[in-house]
């Protein structure tokens, strides 16, 4: 059969784009890798633009306290703390205050190993006793510089102590040398002190431990206890975690906060945050029935008493600080003193000491109560903190009497 030229050519070009044709045709599967690489990918350059852009939006806990800091009057907080997960937040290492203006933060603020002290070396050396002072912002020293600070008075006055032989049996056991490491943060409740102690008592090593806790644990922040906070964070399931480790899940989560705030206001109801820290300052002294505290009288007891249970573990000795404010410096009412019964009742039971630095106040009171910071009922200066080096060095006479404390 004769087929012209131009015949052939159109079945040609037919044939080559049916085979053009199924050779563009892409599989369903395909498809469907090519859709999620594209997703994928996008996500993945929108995530690392974010990262570049915008910072991390701060856990609650720890807007919290930055939100309460600056409420005070004081530097603030970012520059001074981080954010830490078990604890909600920690001091910043390295860190100085040169601002004359600032009264609540002086000087050095920490050292390379986040405490208010001087240099130390983890590893002690030959000959010295180690006392760690774990504690709120009354053992940081708000207010006062760090040598004014109870635990460097404490270091001078033991080691004077040692060195005119006023402790002979540290004398007649080796030790030559007192190193007092304040490890007090400004904020903390008994619950983060005991998670700061479980992070950091094996590695500082101490052979004596302070803990003064109670300024922060009856204050009502909001709708939830610090152990309830803790809860909601372990409570979020793996994805939960994984998704708020990124920029974008962090900003929705805090999209959906701001939201909800709006929707409060928009409604004139106030939401939990709104507002919180005047409402928290002035629960201090008008306590608010339907806020929860911070810390419990019961979980108050169960903290201090696993704080002991640390200690004896480790067959270290323990010192609870019961430290007053200034109303109850001058013989008055304070909502403390619930809380420092509870700590009378732990150290009676289990044999503990207790620096009395409230019965120090008040043998003082006719100047005691002027040396607190203005505008503070709190924090106190160089000589408030000095009558509680005293009640310490009284508490550390009675512990350096027992052998067990010489022998670790």
């Amino acid at each position: 059969m004769h087929v012209s030229w131009n015949e052939f050519m159109d079945e040609q070009e037919s044939a080559a784009d049916a085979i053009a044709g199924r050779g563009h045709t892409i599989p369903t599967k395909r498809k469907f890798a090519f859709a999620t690489i594209t997703v994928v990918a996008f996500f993945v350059v929108l995530e690392g633009g974010l990262r570049l852009c915008v910072e991390a939006p701060e856990a609650e806990r720890f807007q919290q306290i930055s939100q309460m800091v600056l409420f005070l009057g004081t530097q603030p907080s970012d520059l001074m703390l981080d954010f830490d997960s078990e604890r909600f937040w920690r001091l910043r290492k390295n860190i100085t205050v040169e601002d004359p203006r600032n009264t609540y933060w002086q000087g050095t603020v920490t050292n390379s190993h986040g405490c208010r002290s001087p240099e130390f070396q983890l590893i002690k050396q030959p000959g010295t006793l180690r006392i760690v002072c774990f504690g709120d912002s009354s053992t940081f020293g708000i207010g006062a510089t760090m040598e004014d600070t109870w635990p460097y008075q404490l270091q001078a006055l033991l080691q004077q102590s040692l060195d005119t032989g006023k402790i002979a049996a540290l004398a007649s056991d080796g030790k030559r040398l007192i190193e007092v490491i304040n490890a007090g943060v400004p904020g903390y409740s008994s619950y983060q002190g005991l998670q700061h102690m479980r992070q950091e008592i094996d590695r500082l090593r101490p052979d004596i431990v302070f803990a003064s806790y109670a300024n922060n644990d009856f204050w009502q922040w909001d709708q939830m206890s610090d152990r309830q906070h803790a809860k909601r964070i372990n409570r979020e399931s793996t994805a939960d975690r994984l998704v708020m480790t990124t920029r974008l899940g962090q900003l929705f989560a805090s999209g959906i906060s701001r939201a909800r705030a709006a929707y409060h206001r928009q409604l004139r109801t106030a939401s939990p945050n709104e507002h919180w820290a005047e409402a928290a300052t002035q629960s201090y002294f008008e306590p608010r029935t339907d806020w929860i505290p911070r810390v419990s009288q019961n979980e108050f007891r169960a903290n201090i008493n696993q704080m002991a249970d640390l200690c004896d573990e480790r067959k270290l000795a323990l010192v609870l600080v019961k430290w007053p404010d200034q109303r109850q410096a001058a013989g008055s009412w304070s909502r403390r003193i619930e809380y420092h019964d509870i700590l009378d009742e732990i150290a009676s039971r289990r044999g503990l000491c207790i620096a009395d630095v409230v019965t120090e106040f008040q043998n003082h009171r006719s100047w005691s109560v002027r040396t607190y910071v203005p505008n503070d009922i709190v924090h106190v200066n160089g000589a408030g903190n000095r009558l509680a080096a005293d009640a310490a060095l009284a508490a550390l006479y009675k512990v350096l009497n027992r052998a067990e404390v010489l022998t670790n």
